[in-house]
């Protein structure tokens, strides 16, 4: 924590601290760490990103698309305290930090589900999908409408997986690293050239359909939304935000709140399409980036810990968020 009150210095004076707790990851998974700060102003949250990511450039991006969508009226986001000299960053010592007010509530939906706070995180997501839709991009988008990065990202890594992927992912499997996924990871592969060709003929139509393109989340899922009762107080981690459809959005989020739950599913798309109707053409690639995103979930995974040898605070998190993984995988028709 050394080098803590060297960063908060680059702050206001109502910044600076009368607590500092380190919160290691907080649960992340992003390779990113926490401090809660005590400070005149209030709580507040310190963040080092990992120097892999974002760039500078990447992080003034995100915090120009927070900003934009508080300025329309969109309270419920980390939106980063500027430094005395204007910045919304610091530099030190080659990372990036960043320091925020600290969000209320706890992101517990995934212990206390209900529907009420189903449409509630349905909702947020849409307004803040609204918010944004006018955010100002330079050089501009030219059309606003093209076909999504999601939908021509994923069919690529599809047919990559079917011309020799789905082999390599399995050979990289070994017994003797992380034994408690492997038995998992081996089940998982098996399901790979049944459900590969399904993802494929689901995304494949809308390869060139031109969808409504604007900044977006693309890693918002329930450990990212906070909540006091029923009632969304925050969403948090920007941190893959590009731009791209805002149905990869509604996929990943519907998903890991309700997995393959219809009703949940009906009611998740009616509270979001109540905000921000979306097209029939939008609705179809919600559910078809599903499909191939727990695939490719599934995949990033064996490849992170097999191939790459990345390390995680805990295991059992990463266990048991593969368990999920291959249940949705299994479920795949």
């Amino acid at each position: 924590m050394d080098e803590i009150p060297a960063i908060l210095r680059y702050f206001p004076p109502g910044c600076q601290p009368t607590r500092v707790e380190p919160l290691g990851s907080a649960g992340g998974l992003s390779g990113a760490s926490f401090w809660r700060i005590v400070a005149p102003r209030g709580a507040l949250v310190l963040r080092l990103w990992p120097i892999e990511h974002p760039t500078p450039e990447g992080l003034q991006f995100i915090h120009a698309v927070l900003q934009h969508a508080a300025t329309r009226g969109m309270n419920i986001l980390p939106v980063p305290i500027a430094t005395t000299a204007g910045a919304t960053f610091v530099r030190h010592d080659g990372y990036l930090w960043e320091l925020a007010p600290w969000l209320p509530g706890n992101a517990d939906y995934e212990k206390f589900p209900r529907v009420e706070k189903l449409r509630a995180a349905m909702t947020a997501l849409a307004q803040f999908h609204l918010a944004v839709a006018n955010f100002p991009t330079t050089p501009p988008l030219a059309p606003s409408r093209d076909p999504a990065p999601a939908v021509t990202h994923r069919l690529t890594h599809l047919h990559d997986l079917q011309t020799g992927g789905i082999d390599s992912l399995t050979r990289s499997i070994i017994n003797t690293a992380w034994p408690d996924l492997a038995l998992l990871a081996g089940q998982f592969v098996v399901e790979l050239p049944r459900v590969v060709p399904l993802a494929i003929a689901r995304l494949a139509p809308l390869a060139d359909v031109p969808l409504p393109i604007q900044p977006c989340i693309r890693d918002v899922w329930h450990d990212h939304v906070l909540f006091e009762g029923d009632a969304v107080t925050g969403l948090l981690d920007f941190g893959a935000m590009q731009f791209d459809t805002p149905a990869t959005d509604v996929a990943r989020l519907l998903g890991s709140l309700v997995g393959d739950d219809a009703t949940g599913w009906h009611e998740g798309l009616a509270a979001y399409s109540a905000v921000r109707p979306l097209s029939n053409q939008e609705s179809l690639a919600v559910f078809a980036l599903d499909t191939a995103g727990t695939i490719l979930a599934g995949c990033n995974w064996i490849r992170w810990i097999y191939v790459d040898a990345r390390q995680f605070e805990t295991p059992s998190q990463i266990v048991s968020r593969f368990a999920q993984v291959l249940k949705r995988t299994q479920y795949i028709r």
